[in-house]
Parts: structure tokens; sequence; C-alpha cells
């Protein structure tokens, strides 16, 4: 305020100066015209001529003014309808990450009177809708948000969502494909093809949106990416198994399902049923020394009964030399250290190698016996004749943990066997060889029998 107000009094001062300079300087002007004589100082004239040019600028700007005053009011008026739209707008969207449906569908109304944005309008009003449980209201937006280019792929991934409340898998489906023919390397749109195609058993079209899902989420935590792992090497083994049956090149077949479950072991090397399935294909086609490579590989991921009698068979030696060949394959520290120990000292056990169990089982630690561990123990004493050993270990394995099992890892519920989808929650890939958390009623036999795919057995 006060540097214009010395700018004022800066620009009378100037003034002041020149009128007072332009006075000092003699001078007449002489103007006849139509018999008219004027006569007038030069400096007048001058001041004249400043006067009237002032006029002229200020009746030109007050026409110019007059003439654009209704398009003024007409621009003041439409910002600030949009400023209220935009208002309405941001409370709609608060309303809807707040969780008021009410809220949400009263400002969603508004914005979309005060605002000619269609794309965020429809956009806020699908979300409202949704909110709400209009769900026909939510999909007629979400519909009109598909034909806008921009907002496309927002409103397939909206009616996806709907299609899945409603129980329509197949809609569902259609739109999530939509919405990742439109964004290749959507993650969000990816990750429900991959959930719907699980579950329609369609385990090769998963595969490449699995892709596109483990390149977004690489940079993810460690459980993340261990969940990631756990799905590629259920899609690759489930589609193998599916193959097994197919096409007429018996050569070309088997060379696809090998390849399938290669890639599930290398997806997870502790994925020891593929291990098994890859063993029995290259067996069945005369290569035993491919079958014990990837044996040996799996027992040294996840030591396991099955892994060991298997390796057995193949390896072809006595059981001396199958306990040593064991033995070489154990982890030499961690958890599944004492797993192998525990496995090998099974196997020697069935074999009647008693010392050699003994001190298999007697070099894991007490912290890391399970119930298994103890119940071997409880086998040597009663071979042994010491019934006082045997009820100890006995009482220890009541109390010690249980055993590794195909455990949910979401729902915890136990499984007899592995399958694709658990039977409890419905979750893919979810089911790992651990030993059990939070343990959950293990299902009977009848309960997974409806289940699309279990075990080591290939499916219908």
């Amino acid at each position: 305020m006060f540097a214009r107000l010395l700018w004022l009094v800066g620009l009378v001062l100037v003034g002041a100066a020149l009128a007072s300079w332009l006075g000092a300087q003699p001078g007449m002007l002489q103007l006849e015209w139509l018999g008219w004589q004027l006569e007038m100082r030069t400096s007048l004239a001058v001041a004249i001529l400043v006067i009237l040019a002032l006029a002229l600028v200020f009746i030109d700007r007050l026409f110019r003014g007059l003439l654009g005053l209704p398009s003024w009011l007409g621009r003041n008026l439409s910002r600030r309808r949009t400023e209220s739209g935009h208002r309405a707008l941001t409370l709609g969207l608060m309303a809807v990450s707040a969780g008021e449906p009410d809220e949400a569908r009263r400002q969603a109304a508004r914005a979309q009177r005060l605002l000619a944005a269609p794309q965020l309008t429809d956009l806020l009003s699908a979300q409202a809708a949704h909110m709400s449980g209009d769900h026909k209201a939510a999909g007629r937006y979400f519909t009109s948000l598909t034909r806008d280019r921009d907002t496309a792929f927002l409103g397939h991934i909206g009616l996806a969502r709907l299609a899945l409340e409603n129980d329509l898998p197949d809609q569902a489906l259609a739109a999530a494909r939509r919405a990742l023919d439109l964004r290749p390397k959507s993650a969000l749109a990816a990750r429900q093809v991959v959930m719907l195609e699980a579950e329609r058993g369609n385990w090769a079209a998963a595969l490449p949106a699995h892709a596109v899902v483990a390149a977004a989420d690489a940079g993810e935590d460690a459980a993340a990416r261990h969940l990631l792992s756990r799905q590629k090497a259920a899609l690759a083994y489930l589609d193998a198994l599916t193959r097994l049956d197919r096409g007429t090149d018996q050569k070309t077949r088997r060379r696809t399902v090998a390849a399938g479950l290669e890639t599930a072991l290398t997806a997870s090397p502790d994925f020891w049923p593929a291990a098994m399935q890859l063993a029995a294909l290259h067996e069945e086609d005369g290569s035993p020394r491919k079958a014990v490579k990837w044996l040996e590989t799996a027992f040294r991921s996840m030591p396991h009964d099955d892994l060991a009698a298997r390796l057995q068979t193949l390896w072809k030696t006595n059981d001396g030399g199958h306990i040593a060949r064991l033995i070489r394959l154990i982890p030499k520290s961690g958890p599944l250290a004492a797993e192998g120990r525990r496995v090998t000292a099974g196997a020697a056990l069935a074999r009647g190698l008693v010392g050699e169990a003994r001190r298999l089982l007697e070099e894991i630690e007490p912290a890391d016996r399970d119930a298994a561990v103890w119940r071997l123990i409880s086998r040597l004493a009663a071979e042994a004749g010491d019934s006082g050993a045997e009820t100890d270990a006995l009482r220890e394995a009541g109390e010690a943990p249980r055993p590794r099992c195909w455990q949910c890892t979401a729902c915890q519920l136990v499984h007899e066997s592995w399958q694709g989808h658990c039977a409890g929650c419905a979750g893919f890939a979810t089911l790992e060889w651990r030993r059990p958390d939070g343990v959950t009623p293990m299902l009977p036999p009848s309960s997974t029998a409806d289940v699309k795919t279990t075990g080591m057995n290939k499916p219908d």
C-alpha cells in the first residue's frame, strides 16, 4: 500500500514538472477554419490534445465494457458453477473414502448438475451407487465410462467387480479381459484375470496374466513374492497335468508337460509334488538319471518321505547305501536340516538301521523336534525295550509341534493332499507344506472330493 502511494505521488510530481516545463515554453498557435480564427498558447494546445486523447480512450474503454458486460457476467457465473461443482466432486470423493454412501450420492448428483465433465461425475456416481448397494445404477455409470477412451479402463474394472459381487464370473472375466487389453501392464486387471481363469481351470490362460502381476509386484515384500512364486508353480503344475492326456503327438505332449513341471519347480523348488510327477514322467520315458536329478534337488529344498522312498527305488542301492546318499542331501542348517534328518532317520529305521536312525535323531536339537520326531524316538525306545523312555517320548509327541502338512496360509485349514484351491476359503495356491499354525480341523476325504484338482492325480 505504501509503495503504491509513493508511486502515485511520484507520478503527480512528474506530471506537474512536465506541465511547468511546457507552460514555460514560448510560442503561439493560430488556427483559421470556416471563417473562424483561433489563437492560443502552444502549451495550452498540447494540454487540450492530451486531455482529448485521454477522453477518447476512456470513452472507448467504457463502450467496450458495456458491450462485454453480458459475456463477463456469463463467464463469472460459469466460473462460480465450476468451482461449486469441483467442490461437490471433492466432497463426494471424501464421502466415498469415509464410507458415507448417502452423502456421496448427494454430492454426486450436485456435481453432475454443476459440472460438464461426465468422466469425473459418472465415476463418482458409480462409486456412490456401488456403496449404497444400487448395482443397476452403478452398472449404468460404469458402462458410460467405458464409452470414453480415457475412462474405459476404470469402467471395465468397475463392471468386473460388480459382476463378481453378483456372482457372474463369466461377465467378470470378460470385463477384466477388456481392461487388461486396454492396459496390458495393469496388475489390477491381470490379478482379476488370474483368479477368474484359475477358478475356471484355464491354467494356460492364467499364466500370461500372472506374468504381468509378477512384473508389476517385483518390488513387493518377501511374503508377496513368495505367494507369487507359489501361484506360478501351481499354474504351471496344473497346466502340465491337464496336458498329460491332450494332443495326438505323444512325444511333443510329454515334452511340453515336462517343461511345465520344470517351470513349476523353478518358480518354487520346494513344491515336491511337481518333482514327483516330473520324476515319474522321466522314468516312463526311460531317463532315470533325469528323474533322480529332480528328486535330489527337491529333497534338498524340502525333504519328504515320498521323495526318499522314490529315490531308493531309482538309486537301486542297498539299504546302507540309500541312507548314506540321503544323508548327503540333508540341508546343512536351518529348519529343513531337522526335517531332513527326521526323514532319513525314518527311512533308516524302516530298514532296520537302528543305530543310524538313533544318531540322526540325536542330532536334532530338542527345540526343533516335532511330533513326528518324538514318535520315531518312541519307536526306538520300544525296540530297545525301554518302556519308560517310550512313554516319555509319546508324552513329548503330544506336546510338540505338529509335523508338516498341507495348510492354507489364508484360513489355516489343513488338507490331506495338495490342491489348487483351498476347500475352506477357495483361495488359489494358498496351500503350503509347512508346520501348521493356528490349526483348524482337517477336512475329511469326502470334503475334498469335490475340489477341482487334488494331489498328484490327473484331472478327469
